[in-house]
């Protein structure tokens, strides 16, 4: 009877020891999670991972296989992304993780106030590192884009510059005086114009001729220039 009861207390014991072998940790759940997003992150990105902690109290049965991590929609993509794990081995089993991904980027930035239609100097633009996901508007890393072009409207100190926030230089404004070229093949005639509304370089603006009084169609070609093809 002691015999018995000794064996009976001993396979009680090593009960949970058992079960704990057979389930899935919740380390091995969040290492393969994080595993999962390092190889899909660019390596020389500047990155910041937050993921929602998993219940504790989770019981899986232990995968046989290398677990399967998967992103629910798309690609994993700044902001809050929602991550499956699953196991396709012995008895199937799937979870959900949420995951929030912050990628910071330098980006451009006014140093200086501008007001609309003020033209954009490199001293007036600095880099800083911003969290993109944040900017719904857009950004612009690339300062050749907007230097020498116009400010839009009036822009503050700090400002994180958009592909909104420049417009290309106003060459022609309404109410001047404009050269109309009007030419075809193998001719070429010039003739006084008043400008009808403001154009930048490749816009088709309305212009009136002095001479006739009409008023045609023009492409701004430069300052006070614009040209009228047959």
């Amino acid at each position: 009877m002691t015999l018995l009861k000794l064996s009976l207390c001993l396979l009680l014991f090593s009960l949970p020891a058992a079960m704990a072998a057979v389930q899935q940790s919740i380390a091995s759940i969040q290492e393969a999670v994080s595993a999962f997003i390092r190889d899909s992150l660019d390596s020389g990105g500047n990155f910041k991972i937050e993921a929602a902690p998993l219940d504790s109290r989770l019981s899986l049965p232990l995968c046989e296989n290398p677990l399967q991590v998967f992103v629910q929609s798309g690609g994993l993509k700044p902001g809050r992304n929602t991550l499956g794990v699953r196991c396709t081995a012995g008895q199937n089993w799937m979870i959900y993780s949420q995951v929030t991904l912050k990628s910071y980027k330098e980006v451009l930035v006014l140093s200086k106030p501008l007001r609309r239609n003020e033209i954009i100097a490199a001293d007036a633009i600095t880099r800083e590192s911003r969290e993109v996901s944040s900017l719904q508007q857009g950004y612009l890393v690339d300062s050749a884009t907007i230097i020498n072009k116009q400010a839009a409207r009036n822009l503050a100190i700090g400002t994180v510059l958009t592909p909104s926030s420049y417009a290309d230089l106003t060459l022609v404004k309404r109410g001047e005086r404009v050269n109309i070229q009007l030419g075809k093949a193998g001719m070429s005639i010039s003739s006084a114009g008043i400008a009808l509304m403001n154009g930048a370089k490749g816009d088709r603006i309305n212009v009136k001729n002095s001479s006739s009084q009409r008023v045609i169609q023009a492409v701004v070609i430069d300052a006070g220039l614009v040209s009228v093809n047959f």
